[in-house]
């Protein structure tokens, strides 16, 4: 009994983070319901900060355990990936005015942040499908904010659809798995698959799996399941639209990076052909939206494709995740950041809906340097150009793919072109920054909040190129 009761004290420490940001989903509705919105926001940031400040606490003191038989687990990938994903939410409520903060979009973003924590710290495919679905809920709602506008009810209705695609996927291949293996902890079936009895059950494990890629790819955008994020991104409030491309996003991107380097890692050394089909998933999620973002007009829906394109990128790793998973926290923390703030100058020179053509970046260098330079900043580390930690990120992702073999080679010669194109687009943008305007009446939604991140993220792009090592994974326990 006090086994047991000391084990549930240190879940509820060690998980102070998700607990934070829970009763922080509470705390702020509550205190929305008396009209004080601005009050809110400040508790907001304060749960955030508080779970952001843990979440690196427990990290530098190297926290690896296991919960409730192996279910649950804190250690340096679920910790890694929380940095990620709060920092995006972090940067959706910075980006947000005071037209969302006065409806309800604060409790459920962090009660979605909540869910998606909780989703790369399982290690079951029952909790994982309950994980996900809970993290998703909130956000449909976050998506359907502008209910008069036709943009934003398309994206909602593309949203809401794919969603309900990807939960039945999930809820298929859950089902194969478990009746294949008849488990769904990630250590049983990492423990079937390596014993004599898979060979009966080979292809009923292969279908799930496939099942269970195909939702999780939804989530990811990664192609050619992405057709929904493009319009959503674009008709979404440009604040939740950062919280879409960055905390949604990885989480499923995650989400297939967990289960391949834990409960199917041993699959691939049965069955090859599982690492061909992915590679031909990351070959095309990398390709077509690079060449889609060159004919853009509109500077959402250009981040959009970019967006896409990273996660081409980032699923270099299920190809290889045993030779490039470390890579890949890194890799999330810095696409994080420079997405987030791209988007939250996006909000600062178009505001929160879907219009936002390339005409409103001019002149933008005169009117509004801070916001120019940052934009810059970040389109770069987007690039993956030096000094910028993106840069970082792209040479180390790209270098441990090219030296898996001729496959990782082929890949990798592929990155590098599809991320040279992309710097066509991103050069482009730049350059309309300092040409001259003839529009009077160009608006920009200036605040010291804005301009404290814009500044924060600068400085964390230049200085994350130089220490890569703290943000690499370690395989996570199970």
């Amino acid at each position: 009994m006090i086994e047991n009761y000391q084990d549930f004290q240190n879940f509820m420490y060690y998980f102070s983070p998700f607990f934070l940001l829970l009763v922080g989903s509470l705390v702020v509705s509550v205190v929305s319901l008396f009209k004080r919105f601005l009050a809110a926001k400040i508790l907001s940031y304060i749960f955030l900060l508080f779970s952001l400040s843990i979440t690196i606490y427990f990290m530098y003191v190297n926290v690896n355990l296991l919960f409730f038989g192996n279910l649950v687990a804190v250690d340096n990938f679920s910790l890694i990936s929380w940095i990620a994903l709060i920092l995006g939410a972090i940067f959706s409520f910075a980006s947000m005015g005071d037209d969302l903060i006065q409806k309800e979009t604060q409790p459920l973003l962090l009660l979605s942040l909540a869910a998606s924590l909780f989703v790369v710290s399982v290690r079951d495919l029952l909790l994982l499908f309950l994980a996900i679905e809970t993290s998703v809920f909130p956000a449909y709602v976050l998506v359907a904010q502008f209910k008069r506008d036709y943009f934003s009810l398309e994206a909602t209705v593309k949203f809401f659809v794919f969603g309900v695609l990807a939960t039945l996927l999930f809820a298929y291949g859950l089902a194969v798995i478990y009746g294949a293996v008849g488990a769904t902890s990630f250590s049983s079936i990492n423990s079937f698959i390596s014993s004599s009895s898979v060979n009966n059950y080979v292809n009923f494990i292969i279908l799930g799996l496939i099942l269970l890629l195909a939702s999780l790819a939804i989530k990811s955008t990664l192609v050619p399941l992405h057709v929904w994020a493009i319009d959503t991104y674009q008709g979404s409030p440009t604040s939740i639209s950062v919280f879409l491309s960055t905390t949604s996003k990885l989480t499923g991107l995650f989400s297939v990076a967990l289960i391949l380097v834990t409960a199917f890692r041993n699959l691939f050394d049965i069955e090859p052909f599982i690492r061909y089909l992915l590679a031909i998933l990351a070959l095309v999620t990398m390709i077509l939206p690079n060449v889609a973002a060159l004919v853009q007009k509109n500077i959402k829906r250009l981040l959009a494709y970019s967006s896409v394109a990273h996660a081409g990128y980032m699923s270099l790793v299920f190809v290889f995740p045993l030779e490039t998973f470390p890579i890949l926290g890194f890799y999330a923390v810095t696409y994080s950041i420079a997405k987030s703030v791209s988007f939250l100058v996006t909000k600062r020179i178009s505001g929160e809906g879907s219009d936002s053509p390339y005409n409103n970046l001019m002149s933008l260098f005169k009117l509004d340097p801070l916001a120019a330079t940052t934009f810059t900043v970040a389109l770069l580390s987007l690039a993956g150009i030096p000094p910028f930690a993106g840069f970082m990120a792209k040479f180390l992702l790209f270098l441990n793919t090219a030296f898996t073999g001729n496959l990782g080679l082929a890949l990798a010669l592929v990155a590098l072109i599809m991320s040279g194109i992309s710097v066509y687009y991103y050069a482009y943008l730049i350059r309309l920054e300092v040409i001259e305007s003839n529009n009077e009446n160009i608006s920009i939604f200036k605040n010291s909040e804005m301009d404290a991140f814009m500044i924060i993220s600068i400085i964390a792009l230049v200085i994350l190129t130089f220490f890569p090592s703290y943000l690499y994974y370690q395989f996570p326990i199970f």
